[in-house]
């Protein structure tokens, strides 16, 4: 049973990853691969600091 909650886990982990690098790639001046790297190595919410604190600048 342990194992199922860990792959549970680690699929919710992977594909809050994937929203976070496919929804703020745009607006954030690393590429959308760094950011979904990122995302998955520490965690989605440091994914979503890291691109509110790397945004573009708008002239």
């Amino acid at each position: 049973m342990n194992g199922i909650w860990i792959a549970v886990i680690f699929i919710l982990w992977y594909a809050l990853s994937l929203v976070v690098s496919e929804t703020f790639e745009k607006r954030c001046r690393i590429s959308k691969q760094w950011l979904f790297f990122i995302c998955v190595l520490f965690s989605p919410v440091v994914g979503l600091l890291v691109s509110r604190f790397t945004q573009k600048k708008e002239h």
